[in-house]
């Protein structure tokens, strides 16, 4: 399993500054002022891995890792929309951009929900 399916090997990978490759795009993060790892249950959300929240100067990034076999879908994907407006409403000087990382498939009504939105879910490409 890759080291992004975990909120450690996330958190390590930022602070090196090495891009995430997904299968949509390649994340290129700036230099971090605070990279911490928050848990579902405190910002309304349910699940076991943490998201890792990384603020820079100007923006705030939500990395989600899905290690779940049977992919990311519709609800999934409102359960993130839930979490990262709570996130807003806690950081409401800079922008949110989210990102969930799939192990399984994106189903595409999750994708598009996310897409709407401005954030993002795909499948790991490395």
């Amino acid at each position: 399993m890759s080291e992004l399916m975990h909120s450690e090997g996330l958190i390590r990978r930022l602070k090196k500054g090495s891009p995430i490759l997904l299968e949509k795009e390649t994340i290129r993060l700036p230099r971090f002022t605070e990279i911490k790892e928050v848990e579902p249950t405190d910002i309304g959300g349910k699940g076991k891995e943490p998201i890792v929240v990384a603020r820079s100067r100007t923006a705030t990034w939500a990395l989600l890792p899905w290690p779940k076999k049977s992919g990311f879908n519709a609800k999934d994907a409102d359960a993130f929309l839930k979490m990262v407006g709570v996130l807003q409403q806690q950081n409401p000087q800079k922008p949110i951009k989210g990102y969930v990382l799939v192990q399984g498939a994106v189903k595409d009504d999750g994708a598009a929900l996310l897409e709407k939105q401005g954030h993002l879910a795909s499948t790991i490409a490395e």
